[in-house]
């Protein structure tokens, strides 16, 4: 039987919460008028000074969820966790306890999770990261939750005042470009880390049985629609 799926007071537990989307959901969460817990686990210590999260150090294999009545489960392994030479690179041995981590958060009654992995992942890419993401995908839609929401960015974002800067131009740019290329730039282009955090946290609001994909092109979308907006304003 799948558990039942409640919109208010709700907890939620965050996975690679020490990246860039991470960081940026913990303090949309701990703003949420839907959640009175949030539960952030990294690999090491961090502190945000955020009243309504709980802070766990905790290696893959050993991350438990039984000991919470958790509802939604944000994984957020961004690039950084994958790539060799990554700010927070999980060591290749630990991958495979990814898969079990999911079926942990499964048999703990957890009914949503909502998962970051990126755009051309799959079971059978080429490249051997892409491959292990691609994988974790597949275990996360097929392991029975009632909701999955599964997002697949472009290049990730950071905050810089430069980025945004050149953003801009780049928009004007192109935005012609797309005329002649049939969306190309749209579906590619970078993305900045907090608007994905607020797609993560909108969709898991949605309360919407099944599987879901959120392509870059989606999110691009996101970005400029008045959702996105009302992700912010959502405090107490």
């Amino acid at each position: 039987m799948k558990p039942e799926i409640i919109k208010d007071d709700k907890t939620a537990v965050v996975v690679g919460c020490e990246g860039f989307v991470g960081e940026h959901l913990l303090a949309l969460l701990n703003q949420h008028h839907s959640y009175i817990n949030v539960k952030a686990i990294s690999q090491k210590k961090i502190k945000m000074g955020l009243s309504k999260v709980d802070y766990y150090v905790a290696s893959i294999p050993s991350i438990e969820f039984k000991q919470w009545k958790a509802n939604d489960l944000f994984i957020c392994y961004d690039a950084s966790f994958f790539n060799s030479g990554g700010k927070y690179k999980i060591a290749e041995s630990e991958y495979k306890y990814i898969p079990k981590m999911i079926l942990k958060a499964f048999r703990s009654g957890m009914g949503q999770v909502i998962l970051l992995s990126s755009k051309g992942t799959s079971s059978d890419a080429l490249f051997h990261i892409s491959r292990a993401r691609g994988l974790i995908e597949e275990v996360v839609i097929n392991m029975g939750f009632w909701s999955t929401h599964v997002f697949k960015p472009s290049i990730l974002l950071g905050e810089s005042i430069n980025q945004k800067w050149g953003q801009g131009i780049a928009d004007r740019i192109g935005g012609k470009i797309d005329q002649y290329t049939g969306g190309w730039l749209k579906k590619n282009k970078p993305i900045e880390a907090e608007v994905v955090a607020k797609a993560m946290l909108h969709v898991a609001q949605r309360l919407v049985a099944g599987n879901h994909t959120y392509s870059s092109e989606w999110l691009q979308d996101f970005a400029v629609s008045p959702e996105i907006n009302s992700v912010s304003k959502t405090k107490k």
